[in-house]
């Protein structure tokens, strides 16, 4: 982060005048007397007493008096600094005054002593005169320069302040996204978890089928399901990374699981998808509705001597996707501990899991038996496209 230039450069011309405020200040002490006395000399001596040694004496001699007589300005000056601007004014301007008649008076007596010459009193208030410009200046010079100081600190600690929320902020959002980067990885990692959760689970159950046709005697049966787990396993193994894909691919994946049951249940199972084609392209967490047809095979279709449908329906609805998995079976499933009642299987407590690792508090899900029979289960999600990229309500 670059750091924002400040005015102090300005003063660095001025070498070691810049240092502490006691050599600033003798600094413009004496260049701005030196100033003075040379403007005196081209503007008076040189016009009036051309080559004479004594006017030039006393030019140089007035400006080292108003060197001193100056000096307790200053003291005026920064004891009155934090008081109120009236109060100020005139204490500071009493205090002009009382400089320029003080450097008033040494300047005629000087100018009688050096030059013998007699100033009448009517003269005086010119060179009073000229001592309230001077001294007037002066006051108003040391306030000036004294504001500006000011405000280059006031500048400075002003930029060192930004310099220094600039690299907080910098610092913070290095930090963000190394926190937002961990939160991906846990989050990937945990839905990458869940989703190998299912694989035993599925193929516990496909093997079982099997085992069930050979003891049956059907080795076409047999044979055929093994050919559909092997490709419905080559299909899910090529795509093993994929945390999120699109509805349409989770489709294609369904129909390889439900070919499977097909062959163990044949005429008993019944498939009906009713998916907008605006769905399709939306993501979802990968395998999320195999574990919902699942349940409904286990708990609906072999349950049920006659025939049983399971139904999906998905539709896209301004920002939300909306899913439905519906059977009508008897609407009742086994929980963990194999009483019939709430449905809480692992099935429907890992797609809640894994909508909740995808897509936070933003998820609608609920479940349950539905009239007059059957089980249903609605889901809710945002509607975003591969990559997380939100879409826009209309």
């Amino acid at each position: 982060m670059t750091a924002i230039d400040t005015p102090s450069s300005i003063f660095k011309t001025l070498g070691k005048g810049m240092q502490p405020d006691a050599r600033q200040y003798w600094l413009f002490q004496t260049t701005g007397w030196s100033a003075m006395a040379l403007l005196s000399y081209l503007s008076l001596t040189v016009w009036y007493n051309p080559g004479q040694l004594t006017p030039i004496l006393h030019t140089i001699l007035q400006s080292v008096l108003g060197v001193f007589v100056s000096h307790p300005l200053r003291w005026v000056a920064s004891g009155t600094w934090n008081i109120s601007l009236l109060p100020r004014v005139l204490i500071n301007g009493a205090a002009v005054l009382a400089a320029s008649l003080v450097w008033t008076l040494l300047r005629v007596y000087s100018f009688m002593w050096l030059t013998g010459e007699i100033i009448p009193l009517s003269d005086w208030g010119g060179w009073m005169f000229a001592s309230v410009i001077v001294f007037g200046a002066w006051a108003f010079c040391y306030h000036a320069l004294k504001y500006y100081r000011h405000w280059i600190v006031e500048h400075q600690l002003a930029v060192d302040a930004q310099n220094t929320a600039l690299r907080a902020k910098e610092v913070a959002q290095r930090e963000t996204l190394k926190r937002l980067e961990a939160e991906k990885l846990f989050r990937d990692t945990q839905l990458r978890m869940l989703k190998y959760q299912l694989n035993p689970h599925f193929l516990f159950n496909a093997l079982n089928s099997v085992s069930s046709l050979v003891r049956k005697g059907d080795t076409n049966g047999a044979t055929d399901m093994l050919a559909r787990i092997g490709n419905y396993l080559r299909v899910t193994l090529d795509h093993s990374n994929e945390v999120q894909h699109t509805l349409e691919d989770e489709l294609e994946t369904l129909e390889l699981y439900l070919g499977i049951e097909k062959v163990r249940f044949g005429d008993r199972l019944h498939i009906s998808f009713d998916v907008d084609d605006a769905a399709r392209v939306m993501a979802v967490p990968s395998l999320l509705l195999q574990p919902l047809f699942e349940n409904s095979v286990k708990f609906a279709v072999s349950r049920n001597v006659k025939p049983t449908r399971i139904s999906l329906e998905a539709s896209l609805v301004g920002d939300r996707l909306f899913l439905k998995v519906q059977d009508d079976g008897s609407g009742q499933m086994p929980g963990p501990d194999g009483a019939v009642g709430e449905p809480q299987g692992i099935g429907l407590l890992n797609v809640k899991q894994r909508l909740i690792s995808t897509y936070g508090k933003d998820v609608e899900m609920s479940y349950g038996a539905v009239d007059p029979i059957g089980f249903a289960v609605n889901m809710s999600i945002p509607a975003q496209r591969l990559g997380h990229q939100s879409v826009k309500r209309k």
